[in-house]
């Protein structure tokens, strides 16, 4: 029988699926569900508090770098959609952040259903979200040969 980490990795490994094309998003994307497999493992472990939280942190601050960068290339491609785009980088952010700040507190431990929810709301991002940019710089790069 898998443990509960087990199929939390399946559920949020990087598959070819979720691929956008673009070399760097996909990279960060793959390093940023490694990041929150890492920080299952370590909640699994019962790791103390204050690494979990610095494990966190990293996270974070990692998925504000991811987005700036993918918010820089769909304004250098025009993506009319990337106003909304952001409407949804921030609310993950406040998540992010809001979290954080439970943990800091010393309010309770991230659970693993919290990863869960954050990895799920990621690759349902990527999937929605990333793949209809990554579907307009193709449809446009056509157009325009």
């Amino acid at each position: 029988m898998k443990g509960s980490q087990e199929v939390f990795m399946e559920q949020i490994a990087f598959v070819d699926s979720l691929r956008t094309g673009f070399a760097l998003i996909d990279e960060q994307h793959a390093l940023f569900l490694s990041m929150l497999t890492d920080l299952a493992a370590q909640i699994e472990a019962g790791h103390h508090r204050q690494g979990v939280l610095d494990a966190f942190q990293g996270m974070r601050l990692y998925a504000d770098g991811h987005f700036s960068d993918e918010e820089a290339l769909m304004d250098a491609r025009g993506y009319p959609q990337l106003p909304a785009h952001r409407v949804q980088h921030d609310a993950f952010r406040g998540m992010v952040a809001e979290l954080e700040n439970r943990l800091g507190e010393g309010v309770g431990l991230v659970s693993l259903e919290t990863l869960e929810y954050l990895g799920s709301w990621f690759i349902r991002h990527i999937r929605d979200e990333d793949m209809r940019f990554a579907t307009f710089v193709r449809e446009n790069d056509a157009a325009s040969s």
